[in-house]
């Protein structure tokens, strides 16, 4: 999780537009959101590139930035996913069959990235919808407060609590809560509740 204090450091830096502010906050949160990117679209190369996205319309929308850190972070996560849902949106509206413009094999460079996820994990990550995806993995692995996750995805705190909770049951469910020999498995996100 990123220090707050050192997102804090940069946001004058980053409302004049300062280079070297801009390359510390990249340094910072690059991971995490390109981390996120991959969450949700799954595609090494397009989180790459939603990343990139995301410090650009920061850089146009610098001067105007309002708040802390944590609100520069929230705006950054947020300029992500909705760069990655549009393109979810794009592919859903791709033919289903192959066309003279679509070719018939794979993009190579567009594999599934591997996130290091145990097996059942993974497949159970992949059930979930995109929005379940994002509030769990800013929550879980980003490590981001119920407050910053709200804010990160436009939402009332209740409502991104409640749509926390309903998504980490959804993926126990798909988990299931039961191990190989019968004993009942620890889920894989208790231990970190809510912090505000």
């Amino acid at each position: 999780m990123t220090d707050h204090s050192a997102l804090d450091a940069l946001v004058d830096g980053i409302r004049e537009r300062d280079d070297a502010a801009f390359a510390d906050l990249h340094r910072l949160l690059a991971n995490d959101l390109y981390s996120f990117a991959c969450s949700l679209v799954r595609d090494r190369r397009f989180a790459e590139d939603a990343v990139q996205q995301a410090f650009l319309e920061l850089v146009r929308a610098a001067p105007t930035l309002r708040g802390d850190g944590r609100s520069m972070r929230s705006w950054l996560f947020r300029s992500v996913r909705f760069t990655c849902l549009d393109e979810i949106r794009r592919q859903g509206r791709r033919p289903e069959y192959p066309t003279e413009t679509m070719p018939d094999t794979p993009d190579p460079g567009a594999e599934t990235p591997d996130l290091g996820l145990d097996p059942s994990l993974e497949r159970a990550w992949g059930d979930l919808d995109d929005r379940e995806r994002a509030l769990l993995f800013l929550k879980h692995v980003v490590g981001l407060s119920g407050a910053e996750v709200a804010a990160s995805l436009r939402m009332s705190r209740p409502a991104a609590y409640a749509a926390t909770r309903r998504a980490e049951r959804h993926l126990e469910s798909l988990l299931g809560n039961v191990e190989s020999d019968g004993r009942s498995a620890s889920s894989p996100l208790r231990g970190n509740e809510d912090s505000e």
